[in-house]
């Protein structure tokens, strides 16, 4: 499998997690710690999947999602927001900025990946 996934924390522990059980299925990852350093990734980096924090620093999850939904390279890419935020407005929020879809922490490897798989398959590349 050659899909570079993108994952966005601002916790070390949480993105080395989400990374194994990513690798583990066989597809790469490139880690970011907030929305900036996301951003700057993405320049220089070709990302299939993003998978983002909602609360982290410099730029949050929801204002990266915007972003991201506003540059032409990258509005297509699948993006799933990840976090232990489990407030109804925010998820609408997210939903609304362009988020594929919205989970909840802690997640188990396989909700995760069937996660991962379910959003790719909605997915048409052309």
């Amino acid at each position: 499998m050659d899909k570079n996934i993108l994952i966005v924390d601002d916790c070390r522990t949480t993105r080395k997690i989400i990374s194994l059980y990513l690798n583990g299925a066989g597809y790469k990852t490139v880690v970011a710690a907030n929305g900036i350093e996301a951003v700057e990734k993405l320049i220089g980096t070709k990302v299939d999947f993003i998978i983002t924090d909602l609360n982290m620093p410099q730029m949050d999850g929801i204002e990266l999602t915007k972003w991201i939904r506003s540059n032409a390279m990258y509005k297509d890419v699948p993006l799933v927001i990840l976090t232990t935020d489990q407030d109804d407005l925010r998820r609408v929020n997210g939903i609304n900025a362009g988020a594929s879809a919205f989970l909840t922490k802690p997640i188990t490897k396989e909700r995760l990946i069937d996660e991962v798989k379910r959003v790719f398959e909605g997915y048409n590349y052309a």
